[in-house]
């Protein structure tokens, strides 16, 4: 099985924008990993479709994405984060999720708000905009 990464939400919408910094990011992780999202992120993708138009971007920006979707094991870890760091942290149910997915895929992350992910011991945040792999 190839590597994996997973991608969180604002650098996808970022690059549905072609802005320069998510897509270079995304090119250099194409040639070292399998690109993957959590079933969140696609969700908050869907989210912010305001026509069929946008539902079909979605659908071509998220086709060749493996999708980790939840499992009891990522829920129990989102859980333990959010009561962990909440206070602490300010973090948010998704990103719980998010880095959850990655955390216990045991697979590497990359966020455009490293804010939300850098005191998570146990995730493999990549640097973001990303310059080398």
């Amino acid at each position: 099985m190839a590597k994996q990464v997973v991608i969180d939400t604002d650098i996808l919408i970022d690059f549905g924008l072609d802005k320069d910094d998510a897509v270079k990011s995304i090119s250099t992780l194409e040639e070292n990993y399998e690109l993957t999202i959590s079933v969140i992120t696609a969700m908050e993708l869907y989210s912010g479709c305001r026509s069929k138009r946008d539902l079909k971007k979605v659908d071509l920006l998220i086709a060749d994405l493996n999708i980790h979707f939840v499992s009891k094991s990522i829920s129990a870890r989102a859980f333990e984060l959010m009561k962990k760091y909440r206070s602490s942290h300010g973090v948010e149910i998704n990103d719980m999720l998010i880095a959850s997915t990655a955390i216990e895929s045991d697979v590497k992350m990359i966020s455009k708000n490293q804010k939300h992910y850098q005191f998570l011991s146990d995730l493999d945040l990549l640097q973001y905009p990303l310059i080398e792999v």
